[in-house]
């Protein structure tokens, strides 16, 4: 299906040669993740669960204990983003120009570039959560996997409800109450990952409460949690909620992260056509390792 292109302009003036791009939200989660990349197809992640157990010595050897090892599989997706712009759409522009050289001029071209990386990012910040494989154009993302639970050993947050300035720090202590004490204690500490929802109502709960810090400062204000654990804010989170895990638990795999940033773009005159075909490739999927070091506060699921 071809790429409709819409172009609303009285071409009346002197057109200032900029382009004013419609505002995405970035891929923030990106750097809260373990990126992995170089993965041809499949990597295998794999886990080591040792209960240490202590035993009077004796003189003989005498093993206790048991270690389990299991994989868990981070299979690539391949993905797509492809548009076509026909020239002929901006005969009546101010690039009529342009088009009549054959091109779509340097302006729009590197305005819709932009645009089309800014989507691509925005898209895949949605995705890396909530996304499902079985959807066209999706992987499984993280939050839809924890969903699943295939070991059932998530530790959910029971009952969630929606998240405000009223009730944000009772519900971030009820999903540290749920998370093990061996990763809240673990040398890597965990993060406590939030959607932009709930990070807004836990500044506004502050504020309300005389931490006037909360109020002013903005983005210089230091995203904790008492001082025990960071805050990652992912933009791509649906509201209300919340995971406590290590980054390292977390995992987002993919061909080459360059090929997020390129796009493809070819101009078919040479084809005796008018259009010009932009095209992005990608591979991407994701997934968790221990289960069990995941506590999980939505209502999404």
């Amino acid at each position: 299906m071809a790429t409709t292109t819409t172009n609303t302009t009285l071409y009346s003036g002197r057109f200032a040669g900029e382009y004013i791009k419609a505002a995405f939200y970035a891929n923030d989660s990106l750097q809260y993740l373990s990126v992995r990349e170089n993965i041809e197809y499949r990597q295998v992640v794999k886990r080591i669960a040792d209960n240490v157990v202590f035993a009077n010595s004796t003189c003989a050897f005498a093993p206790t204990g048991t270690i389990d090892i299991t994989e868990r599989y981070i299979t690539l997706k391949k993905l797509q983003f492809q548009q076509e712009v026909c020239k002929n759409t901006f005969l009546n522009d101010y690039i009529a120009r342009d088009v009549q050289n054959g091109s779509l001029g340097v302006d729009l071209t590197e305005g819709l570039i932009s645009t089309m990386l800014a989507g691509i990012a925005q898209n895949n910040e949605n995705l890396i959560w909530t996304g499902e494989a079985t959807n066209a154009g999706e992987y499984d993302g993280l939050l839809y996997l924890i969903g699943q639970d295939a070991e059932s050993d998530i530790n959910f947050v029971s009952s969630p409800v929606t998240i405000d300035s009223t009730n944000v720090f009772a519900k971030i202590q009820l999903l540290i109450a749920a998370a093990p004490l061996g990763v809240k204690k673990a040398s890597e500490k965990p993060l406590i990952y939030m959607s932009s929802d709930v990070w807004e109502s836990y500044m506004y709960a502050n504020a309300a409460t005389g931490n006037g810090w909360y109020t002013y400062a903005g983005p210089e204000v230091q995203r904790s949690f008492m001082g025990l654990y960071n805050i990652a804010v992912c933009p791509g989170m649906p509201a209300s909620t919340m995971l406590l895990a290590q980054q390292s638990n977390l995992y987002f795999g993919t061909n080459l992260l360059n090929e997020w940033n390129a796009i493809q773009v070819v101009d078919m005159g040479q084809f005796a056509e008018d259009n010009v075909r932009f095209s992005a490739k990608f591979f991407a999927a994701t997934q968790y390792g221990v289960g069990a070091d995941i506590a999980a506060y939505s209502t999404y699921f």
